[in-house]
Order: C-alpha cells, then sequence, then structure tokens
C-alpha cells in the first residue's frame, strides 16, 4: 500500500510539472514589431531653395521588409513584410508581428516597394546592397554629350554607366536586438528599449544653372559625374568604389535667373533636385555636370562643366543646394527664307519613358 502511495505522488508530480513545462513547448514565438519613419528629407519635404519651383514627388512606403539575421554570419533567420501603417505623436509608422525564436538577433528594415531602387544580397546583412539600374538604351543613344566624350577620363570617372537616380531608400539596421523566450506576444525594441526608427540612406541635392535662349530648346537633361552608385544596407554608407554617372531631368524655372549679371538680361534658370547614394570624397576633382539640350529647331546643344568648387560651397555643404555660377547660352535657330520662330516656354516638353529594371 505505502509502494502504491508512492508511485501515485510521483505520478502527480511529473503530472504537475509538465503542465507547467506545457507553454514554454508550445509558445507562438510570435513578436511585435513596429518602426518609425523620418520623412524629414532636406530638398524634397523641408528646406526648398525656390518655393514656385517643381516640388520633387514624394510617397511614404508602401512595404517594409524586416529581417532577423545571426549577428556573426549575416545571414536572414526569419523575416516579415510590414503594410499596416499609422500615425501618433511620432510621427509615421508601419507595424506587425514576426516569427523567431529565442536568442538575440541582427535586425534590418528596408522599404520594399521602391520603383527605382533594388536591393540585391537581401538574405545576408552584411552583403545587401541598394543601387540603381543603368538607363534604357534609347536614353543613352539620345544623349548628345556621350557619343562625343568617350575619352579615357571619362571612362575612368564611370561615364560609361549612367544610372537612374535612386528613390529613397528608408532603412534602419540594430545589433543585439533581443528576442526573448515568453509565453506571450512581447514588443522586440533596440537595446536601449526604444521603437526602431528608419531614415533615407538617399540625399537629394537641388541643382539650377542660368540658360540664355532658353526658349530655343524643347527639353534638357543632366549627367552628373564623381557619385556613388549604390550603398550599403548595413550601414547607409555609399559604395565608394562604385562610381556612376546619375542621368536626370531638368525643368525650366519661372521668370528671371536670380543672381543675374552684366550681359545675362533675358536668362532664366533650368533646375532640378535628383537623388544620390552620396558624392565620393577620392573624387575631388573633375567632378563635371553636363547639360545635354535639344533645340526646337532639331540641333542637340551641349555643354560640360566642373563644379568641383561648387560641392565645397556654404550652400552646398549645408543645404545640397548646388548654385551654378554660369550662363549657358543656347543657340539661335538658323533662319530660313528670312522666317524664323519664336516659341517660348510654354513649349516645353516633358518626356516621359518607362523604367527598365
Amino acid at each position: 500500500m505505502r509502494k502504491l502511495i508512492h508511485i501515485l505522488a510521483l505520478s502527480l508530480l511529473f503530472t504537475t510539472l509538465s503542465c507547467e513545462r506545457r507553454p514554454l513547448l508550445e509558445m507562438s514565438n510570435t513578436h511585435y514589431i513596429r518602426v518609425y519613419i523620418d520623412e524629414v528629407i532636406p530638398n524634397v519635404t523641408t528646406g526648398f531653395y525656390n518655393e514656385s519651383n517643381r516640388r520633387p514627388t514624394y510617397n511614404a512606403p508602401g512595404i517594409l521588409r524586416v529581417t532577423l539575421a545571426d549577428p556573426e554570419t549575416g545571414a536572414a533567420k526569419a523575416e516579415r513584410f510590414l503594410r499596416n501603417m499609422g500615425m501618433d505623436e511620432n510621427g509615421r509608422y508601419y507595424d506587425g508581428y514576426i516569427v523567431a525564436a529565442p536568442g538575440i538577433y541582427s535586425l534590418m528594415v528596408y522599404n520594399f516597394d521602391v520603383e527605382t531602387t533594388q536591393v540585391k544580397d537581401i538574405n545576408n546583412h552584411f552583403d545587401a546592397k541598394a543601387f540603381t539600374g543603368e538607363i534604357a538604351s534609347h536614353l543613352k543613344s539620345n544623349i548628345p554629350s556621350r557619343s562625343r566624350r568617350n575619352s579615357t577620363k571619362q571612362k575612368n570617372q564611370g561615364f560609361d554607366k549612367v544610372v537612374y537616380d535612386p528613390d529613397h531608400m528608408f532603412r534602419v539596421a540594430c545589433p543585439d536586438v533581443l528576442v526573448p523566450y515568453v509565453d506571450f506576444v512581447d514588443t522586440l525594441k533596440t537595446p536601449e528599449g526604444k521603437y526602431f526608427r528608419a531614415e533615407s540612406m538617399v540625399q537629394s541635392y537641388y541643382l539650377q544653372v542660368r540658360v540664355k535662349g532658353l526658349e530655343f530648346a524643347s527639353s534638357s537633361v543632366g549627367l552628373l559625374t564623381g557619385v556613388a552608385g549604390s550603398g550599403w544596407l548595413i550601414d547607409g554608407k555609399m559604395d565608394e568604389e562604385d562610381p556612376v554617372t546619375v542621368y536626370f531631368d531638368m525643368f525650366p524655372g519661372q521668370g528671371p535667373a536670380s543672381g543675374m549679371v552684366k550681359g545675362d538680361e533675358g536668362t532664366v534658370t533650368v533646375y532640378t533636385t535628383f537623388n544620390t547614394f552620396g558624392k565620393i570624397p577620392a573624387q575631388q576633382n573633375h567632378l563635371e555636370v553636363t547639360f545635354d539640350f535639344l533645340t526646337v529647331y532639331g540641333d542637340p546643344y551641349s555643354e560640360t562643366l566642373d563644379i568641383t568648387d561648387v560641392f565645397a560651397t556654404k550652400e552646398a555643404q549645408e543645404n545640397r543646394w548646388l548654385l551654378i555660377d554660369h550662363t549657358i547660352e543656347i543657340p539661335e535657330p538658323p533662319k530660313v527664307g528670312g522666317g524664323g520662330f519664336d516659341p517660348g516656354l510654354d513649349d516645353w516638353q516633358d518626356v516621359e519613358s518607362d523604367v527598365i529594371i
């Protein structure tokens, strides 16, 4: 009888211990995550040089991709796409749930639905890189300056690799994120106990130059050398060993050009806001911008300017304003039979094309 009681007592003890451990064995490993994005972007959402000019288009991200990776190897172990968007006193945020086993992880977040900016090696935090592709062949063949400027110097500066400027890529990487061993849905946060906050790894620059005879042009594009064509998601820094030439459209300004000098009466500005992963520090000389105009009388007109000194100005350093102190003069159309024509700025044509990714 005593043995039977002992056996029953042991059975009751094991049953009790088993019940206590069951929630840990059946935990869902589901964790809440919230990511805020910093939408204060110079020359895009704030800090415009000229309020009357066309503002660059900014669209909030639609989807954020979250990955948790092995901090030693960088290999992704879990992922989640955050589509739910909200607003509070701290700004715009995206939230959702990610399933991951307990441990210490490296966390990375970036917006997934960007039009021109692509990401490669997405499943390893150490290798993941954002970049843009080369411009479409029909755009490349229509750049007059490129067909003439094919020297070794330009090749060394990456002129042969002409790419689209990147859309804004919001990213955040956080090491040592603790995923605890709990039996309830907890909230993942930084080691300091804060929500994650993503910032854009892309910089926006405002660029303008004075033009005389702009009424003789129907469209214009710009080509800027000496900038990086990609950046690392792990730290948001540019790849300094990836020099490219960035391609962007130019637009006509309204009214007379600011900063006119004597003899520049009747000039206006052409301007743009372009994006880049950064100006390569080693490219201290021969930072050049080429302006390609298509004239209304069918002939192309190009002019290349060295703007190394412009990047060193106070406006460029503090505001990312590239204000070129130069006047481009577009030739008048040839006289045909004593006639001629004088189109105005309203005849400026916007050239639209599909972005091939």
